[in-house]
Protein backbone atom coordinates (compact mmCIF):
# COMPACT_ATOMS: atom_id res chain seq x y z
CA UNK A 1 0.00 0.00 0.00
CA UNK A 2 1.25 3.60 -1.08
CA UNK A 3 1.17 6.63 1.51
CA UNK A 4 -1.01 9.29 0.34
CA UNK A 5 0.29 12.17 -1.00
CA UNK A 6 -1.16 15.78 -0.79
CA UNK A 7 -0.09 17.39 -4.17
CA UNK A 8 0.57 20.88 -4.63
CA UNK A 9 -3.04 22.20 -5.42
CA UNK A 10 -3.19 23.21 -9.33
CA UNK A 11 -3.58 26.75 -9.94
CA UNK A 12 -7.36 28.20 -11.53
CA UNK A 13 -7.57 28.28 -15.43
CA UNK A 14 -8.30 31.24 -17.09
CA UNK A 15 -11.72 30.28 -18.06
CA UNK A 16 -12.32 29.63 -14.05
CA UNK A 17 -10.93 33.08 -13.45
CA UNK A 18 -13.10 34.89 -16.16
CA UNK A 19 -15.87 32.99 -14.51
CA UNK A 20 -14.81 34.47 -10.89
CA UNK A 21 -14.08 37.85 -12.42
CA UNK A 22 -17.61 38.40 -13.70
CA UNK A 23 -19.47 37.54 -10.47
CA UNK A 24 -17.19 40.57 -9.17
CA UNK A 25 -19.36 43.25 -11.59
CA UNK A 26 -16.30 45.72 -12.04
CA UNK A 27 -17.21 48.18 -14.30
CA UNK A 28 -16.23 47.63 -17.89
CA UNK A 29 -13.80 47.73 -19.72
CA UNK A 30 -12.36 45.89 -17.41
CA UNK A 31 -8.59 43.47 -17.84
CA UNK A 32 -8.04 40.35 -16.00
CA UNK A 33 -4.12 39.95 -15.94
CA UNK A 34 -2.89 36.38 -14.41
CA UNK A 35 0.20 36.33 -12.34
CA UNK A 36 3.53 38.01 -13.27
CA UNK A 37 1.77 39.62 -16.11
CA UNK A 38 3.05 42.94 -18.02
CA UNK A 39 1.44 45.96 -17.77
CA UNK A 40 1.54 49.42 -19.29
CA UNK A 41 3.31 51.53 -16.21
CA UNK A 42 5.21 50.01 -13.48
CA UNK A 43 6.45 46.56 -12.87
CA UNK A 44 4.77 43.37 -13.76
CA UNK A 45 1.82 42.23 -11.50
CA UNK A 46 2.45 40.24 -8.82
CA UNK A 47 1.93 36.98 -7.80
CA UNK A 48 -1.85 36.99 -7.62
CA UNK A 49 -4.70 37.27 -10.15
CA UNK A 50 -5.56 40.61 -10.83
CA UNK A 51 -8.74 42.41 -11.99
CA UNK A 52 -8.65 46.23 -12.46
CA UNK A 53 -11.12 48.85 -14.42
CA UNK A 54 -10.48 50.81 -16.76
CA UNK A 55 -13.76 52.52 -17.05
CA UNK A 56 -13.23 56.74 -18.38
CA UNK A 57 -15.34 57.23 -14.86
CA UNK A 58 -12.57 56.84 -12.27
CA UNK A 59 -14.67 57.40 -9.13
CA UNK A 60 -16.10 54.10 -9.85
CA UNK A 61 -13.05 52.22 -10.74
CA UNK A 62 -11.91 49.15 -8.76
CA UNK A 63 -9.35 46.69 -8.50
CA UNK A 64 -10.02 43.02 -7.76
CA UNK A 65 -6.86 40.29 -6.25
CA UNK A 66 -7.77 36.72 -6.32
CA UNK A 67 -5.73 33.51 -4.95
CA UNK A 68 -3.91 31.21 -8.44
CA UNK A 69 -4.28 28.19 -6.35
CA UNK A 70 -7.81 28.88 -4.78
CA UNK A 71 -9.56 31.45 -6.80
CA UNK A 72 -10.85 33.24 -3.87
CA UNK A 73 -10.62 37.26 -3.32
CA UNK A 74 -7.61 37.99 -1.55
CA UNK A 75 -7.93 41.71 -1.73
CA UNK A 76 -10.07 44.86 -2.84
CA UNK A 77 -9.88 48.46 -3.78
CA UNK A 78 -11.43 51.49 -4.97
CA UNK A 79 -10.75 54.83 -6.09
CA UNK A 80 -11.78 56.31 -1.98
CA UNK A 81 -8.30 54.06 -1.17
CA UNK A 82 -6.83 56.57 -3.47
CA UNK A 83 -4.50 59.29 -2.02
CA UNK A 84 -6.32 62.71 -1.83
CA UNK A 85 -4.01 64.07 -5.00
CA UNK A 86 -4.89 60.95 -6.95
CA UNK A 87 -8.55 61.07 -6.23
CA UNK A 88 -8.38 65.22 -7.66
CA UNK A 89 -6.79 64.24 -10.41
CA UNK A 90 -9.45 61.17 -11.08
CA UNK A 91 -11.88 63.21 -10.49
CA UNK A 92 -11.06 66.44 -13.26
CA UNK A 93 -10.21 63.55 -15.53
CA UNK A 94 -13.67 62.38 -15.56
CA UNK A 95 -15.30 65.89 -15.78
CA UNK A 96 -12.61 66.61 -18.19
CA UNK A 97 -13.21 63.50 -20.42
CA UNK A 98 -17.55 64.03 -19.55
CA UNK A 99 -17.88 61.01 -17.63
CA UNK A 100 -18.58 62.22 -14.07
CA UNK A 101 -21.84 63.03 -14.31
CA UNK A 102 -22.88 61.05 -17.45
CA UNK A 103 -25.22 63.21 -20.59
CA UNK A 104 -25.41 66.58 -17.68
CA UNK A 105 -21.26 66.38 -17.87
CA UNK A 106 -21.61 66.12 -21.43
CA UNK A 107 -23.81 68.15 -22.02
CA UNK A 108 -22.10 71.11 -20.11
CA UNK A 109 -18.60 70.51 -22.12
CA UNK A 110 -20.96 70.99 -25.24
CA UNK A 111 -22.21 74.01 -24.36
CA UNK A 112 -18.65 75.40 -22.58
CA UNK A 113 -16.73 74.38 -26.58
CA UNK A 114 -19.74 76.75 -27.90
CA UNK A 115 -18.91 79.20 -25.74
CA UNK A 116 -15.39 79.22 -26.36
CA UNK A 117 -16.00 79.13 -30.16
CA UNK A 118 -18.73 82.11 -29.62
CA UNK A 119 -16.13 84.27 -27.75
CA UNK A 120 -13.04 83.89 -30.18
CA UNK A 121 -15.16 84.48 -32.74
CA UNK A 122 -17.25 87.74 -31.82
CA UNK A 123 -13.95 88.87 -30.15
CA UNK A 124 -12.07 88.49 -33.92
CA UNK A 125 -15.01 90.45 -35.38
CA UNK A 126 -14.81 93.26 -32.72
CA UNK A 127 -10.96 93.80 -32.79
CA UNK A 128 -11.84 94.12 -36.72
CA UNK A 129 -14.41 96.65 -37.00
CA UNK A 130 -12.65 98.53 -34.12
CA UNK A 131 -8.79 98.44 -35.39
CA UNK A 132 -7.38 101.37 -37.19
CA UNK A 133 -7.33 101.50 -40.44
CA UNK A 134 -4.15 99.97 -42.78
CA UNK A 135 -2.53 98.18 -38.88
CA UNK A 136 -3.33 95.30 -36.69
CA UNK A 137 -4.40 98.01 -33.91
CA UNK A 138 -1.81 96.71 -31.45
CA UNK A 139 -1.96 98.38 -27.93
CA UNK A 140 0.73 100.52 -27.18
CA UNK A 141 3.76 99.38 -25.40
CA UNK A 142 3.44 99.12 -21.90
CA UNK A 143 5.12 101.26 -18.89
CA UNK A 144 8.13 99.58 -17.52
CA UNK A 145 7.57 98.62 -14.62
CA UNK A 146 4.42 96.77 -15.31
CA UNK A 147 6.29 94.98 -18.13
CA UNK A 148 8.92 93.92 -15.46
CA UNK A 149 6.05 91.74 -14.17
CA UNK A 150 4.85 90.35 -17.62
CA UNK A 151 7.99 89.64 -18.37
CA UNK A 152 9.22 87.47 -15.08
CA UNK A 153 5.54 85.79 -15.19
CA UNK A 154 6.90 84.98 -18.82
CA UNK A 155 9.76 83.51 -18.04
CA UNK A 156 8.02 81.44 -15.32
CA UNK A 157 5.59 80.13 -17.47
CA UNK A 158 7.71 79.14 -20.35
CA UNK A 159 10.38 76.72 -17.62
CA UNK A 160 6.57 74.99 -16.62
CA UNK A 161 5.53 74.86 -20.43
CA UNK A 162 8.05 73.92 -23.06
CA UNK A 163 6.16 74.49 -26.11
CA UNK A 164 5.09 77.82 -24.61
CA UNK A 165 9.04 78.63 -25.10
CA UNK A 166 9.33 77.15 -27.99
CA UNK A 167 6.60 79.73 -29.30
CA UNK A 168 7.99 82.58 -27.65
CA UNK A 169 11.67 82.05 -28.89
CA UNK A 170 9.97 81.63 -32.73
CA UNK A 171 8.15 84.66 -31.99
CA UNK A 172 11.22 86.42 -31.02
CA UNK A 173 13.63 85.53 -34.08
CA UNK A 174 10.54 86.59 -35.94
CA UNK A 175 10.17 89.94 -34.08
CA UNK A 176 14.34 90.78 -34.18
CA UNK A 177 15.10 89.11 -37.69
CA UNK A 178 12.53 88.93 -39.87
CA UNK A 179 10.52 91.86 -39.06
CA UNK A 180 13.31 94.27 -39.81
CA UNK A 181 13.58 92.89 -43.13
CA UNK A 182 9.80 93.59 -43.60
CA UNK A 183 8.83 97.08 -43.54
CA UNK A 184 4.95 96.94 -44.55
CA UNK A 185 4.50 93.73 -42.06
CA UNK A 186 6.15 95.97 -39.17
CA UNK A 187 4.44 98.99 -39.70
CA UNK A 188 0.77 96.68 -40.21
CA UNK A 189 2.10 95.41 -36.87
CA UNK A 190 2.99 98.86 -35.22
CA UNK A 191 6.55 97.47 -34.68
CA UNK A 192 8.00 100.19 -36.73
CA UNK A 193 10.76 100.96 -33.76
CA UNK A 194 12.46 98.16 -32.07
CA UNK A 195 11.38 97.31 -28.70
Amino acid sequence: MRAATTPHPPGKSLTEMVVRARAQHVPAPAILSPPGAPVRFGPPNGTMWKLSSETQNRPIARTVTFDPSTGAVTGRSGFADKHVVDRAIGYGIAWHEGQLFGWINQLVGVLTAMGLITLAISGAVLWWRRRPGGSLGAPPRPETARLRVVGALTVLLAALLPMLAVSLIALFVFDRLLLPRWPAAARWLNRTRPA
